[in-house]
């Protein structure tokens, strides 16, 4: 699907932020083909697709931890980008901040989980050519970097530096000034969605320890509360704190397409962050399995003497 995408999107014309027509009749044909986008998501599918049936030839099997559930998340993650990035939601952001806000939740906090629950990276590595995956290990700067990167990768740095963002480019001026220029437009969506990923990688990983679920549910928090706090700013200004660069022919001001985006940032986004930090309670108070009492077995004669 995703490796067609080229050949799809050269039907429909060419548009890198998206220019979708006011009317609804047109809305299903303003496909975006920007190459920044389809050139990236069709290579990252064509290598996990190349990964996975490498797996299956060579091993005959999925190794632990990797099978169809992953491949499952890897494709509906893929599939939200492309809604995201190439469908005529990317042409109704430009004119309605709400569909802005739309488009921002599947890139923050729908797509992002989804993606790091596929565990792409040992498909990734898998289709790789087989030099270049035997030589990875072996490289020190690519070592080095990981370990200097490493901190940011905790719960709590990495919510710090994803809130960073989205704060900062909720500013009015960047952000009209992102509707407005392609490029700037194109960078907004990758720091919101590399700082998503760092993220959401984090908590998911959190998991696997106590301590790190009780860094990854603060976290988790910080997040849900700065967000509910910048969707509220949203809901209850008195007068629009962006500016639309088309006029708005959808029946609403741009105050009421601002207190729409709010809503939609304080009832999805805050209830995927509120339900991560749920899980995470859940992971502390479940006791390791090495910590559960077994049940004492009770024998028959046993059964019958306490009757």
């Amino acid at each position: 699907m995703v490796a067609g995408l080229p050949a799809l999107m050269a039907s429909h014309p060419a548009r890198a932020h998206g220019s979708i027509p006011h009317d609804l009749g047109g809305l299903w044909s303003a496909w975006s083909a920007d190459p920044l986008v389809t050139v990236p998501l069709s290579l990252s599918g064509i290598l996990f697709g190349r990964g996975v049936w490498r797996l299956r030839q060579r091993l005959g099997r999925f190794p632990p931890g990797f099978g169809p559930r992953q491949i499952l998340c890897f494709g509906a993650g893929m599939l939200l980008l492309i809604v995201a990035l190439l469908s005529p939601l990317e042409g109704l952001a430009k004119p309605l901040l709400s569909a802005h806000m739309v488009q921002h939740i599947l890139l923050i906090t729908v797509a992002p989980p989804l993606l790091v629950l596929g565990k792409p990276e040992v498909a990734w590595l898998w289709g790789l050519p087989e030099g270049w995956r035997r030589s990875l290990p072996r490289q020190r700067r690519m070592r080095r970097g990981f370990a200097f990167l490493s901190p940011l990768a905790k719960p709590i740095p990495a919510a710090v530096i994803h809130m960073a963002a989205l704060w900062i480019w909720h500013n009015p001026a960047l952000f009209d000034a992102a509707v407005a220029a392609d490029w700037l437009h194109w960078l907004e969506h990758m720091l919101f969605f590399g700082t998503a990923l760092l993220f959401w990688r984090a908590v998911i990983k959190a998991v696997s320890g106590r301590e790190a679920a009780a860094a990854a549910l603060i976290a988790c928090f910080m997040t849900l509360l700065q967000s509910g706090l910048l969707s509220a700013l949203l809901s209850f200004a008195r007068q629009a704190l962006y500016r639309s660069p088309e006029p708005l022919s959808w029946g609403m001001s741009p105050l009421e397409d601002q207190q729409l985006a709010g809503a939609i940032m304080s009832l999805p986004m805050c209830a995927i962050y509120l339900l991560a930090g749920l899980a995470m309670a859940f992971r502390l108070l479940t006791p390791p399995r090495s910590e559960r009492v077994p049940r004492p077995k009770v024998g028959a004669s046993e059964a019958l003497d306490t009757n």
